[in-house]
């Protein structure tokens, strides 16, 4: 699959963050390097994940002998990312790359995508005070690093032969499939003593009558499969119209057996289940929401599995050369000095200040 340097999704979706720097203030560069000019929101950004992602591994940054240190490492490190990230800007600028307006709102509408409403997007920026011009710099950063990779690896690749071979003797390992599911839910029942029993078989039996009267809704067009998995689901697919999110292989699925089974006689998009699948956690309706199969489908996956550290390294080292020659006009002001190392004893790495996002991933 296509390389990136994906520094927005590990923390924006996947950490809670205390953000700083909107309004004017927002306005004022934090930086500007190579003349490519740094959001305060963006450093503001790295800076609260970094302290987040060290918090999650038991740093206590309001201990008066180590707090400070720690949150130097974090600054600093959160420097580098910047940094690294206007370096690529101009690599990209040099090369002649642009970003599509249209994938970029692409972009932008696969990150709201992971909120309820616009509602919950707006109280998410305001929570964190991350404005949407600073999460879109971050996404076109993204796009630009997406597209400089491929530049830079454009004469290392698979012929088409090549790629037919590797994919033919395997296609379970790249065909791909995205489920979306509804789940009538079986739960036991507490008595006032606060003992909690297993569900009876009365239960169960309900459940899937619930299940296959819900089958029927969505056959007969009386309701959707998206309104009854937002009446239905407990989990966070309540929000998504019962949309699980991730493209799976047959090889590697995150699902139970019983789930699987079902899910993968699935052929066409849009098709549902017409019974409903039994597992430990209820009975479940499942539709088939996208899939990719082919090799043409499969290309990046096969280019990455087969050339992708080298590719990386090719990258890289391209990225690296740059940032020897980088013209720092306007630096970031510390508000943390370095006086001495963390005491001894704790000896957290400080490379996992910015989360261990600096290698690409998948996106």
């Amino acid at each position: 699959m296509k390389k990136t340097l994906s520094l927005l999704v590990c923390g924006l979706l996947l950490a809670t963050l205390t953000l700083s720097g909107c309004g004017d203030k927002a306005k004022t560069p934090a930086m500007i390097v190579n003349g490519v000019e740094i959001p305060q929101g963006v450093i503001n950004y790295y800076l609260n994940y970094g302290k987040d992602y060290l918090t999650s591994y038991g740093i206590d940054f309001t201990d008066e002998q180590n707090g400070a240190q720690y949150m130097s490492m974090v600054e600093e490190q959160a420097v580098d990312i910047v940094t690294e990230m206007a370096v690529v800007r101009t690599l990209a600028a040099d090369a002649s790359l642009t970003v599509d307006k249209t994938a970029l709102a692409d972009a932008m509408n696969d990150q709201k995508a992971h909120f309820a409403d616009d509602a919950a997007w707006e109280t998410w920026l305001s929570t964190y005070e991350l404005s949407e011009d600073d999460v879109n710099w971050i996404l076109e950063y993204q796009l630009l690093a997406d597209a400089l990779y491929e530049q830079v690896n454009s004469d290392l690749t698979l012929s088409d032969s090549e790629l037919a071979e590797i994919y033919n003797a395997d296609p379970d390992a790249y065909d791909t499939y995205k489920f979306g599911h509804i789940l009538v839910s079986v739960e036991g029942t507490t008595d006032e003593a606060g003992n909690t029993a297993e569900p009876d078989e009365a239960a169960w039996e309900t459940a899937r009558k619930t299940a296959a009267d819900l089958i029927s809704q969505i056959n007969d067009g009386s309701a959707t499969f998206e309104e009854l998995a937002q009446r239905y689901n407990a989990d966070s697919t309540k929000n998504t119209g019962g949309d699980l999110g991730e493209y799976v292989t047959k090889q590697e699925s995150p699902y139970v057996e019983e789930f699987n089974a079902a899910a993968f006689q699935l052929t066409e998009v849009g098709e549902i289940t017409q019974e409903p699948v039994h597992t430990s956690f209820g009975y479940h309706i499942i539709k088939l929401l996208d899939k990719t199969t082919g090799v043409g489908e499969a290309k990046d996956a096969i280019i990455d599995q087969e050339l992708g550290d080298e590719r990386d390294q090719r990258y890289f080292a391209a990225v690296d050369e740059a940032m020897q020659n980088v013209e720092i006009t306007q630096d970031y002001t510390r508000k943390y000095a370095v006086t001495e190392e963390p005491a001894a004893g704790d000896d957290t790495d400080s490379n996992a200040a910015d989360g261990g996002e600096t290698q690409p991933a998948d996106n």
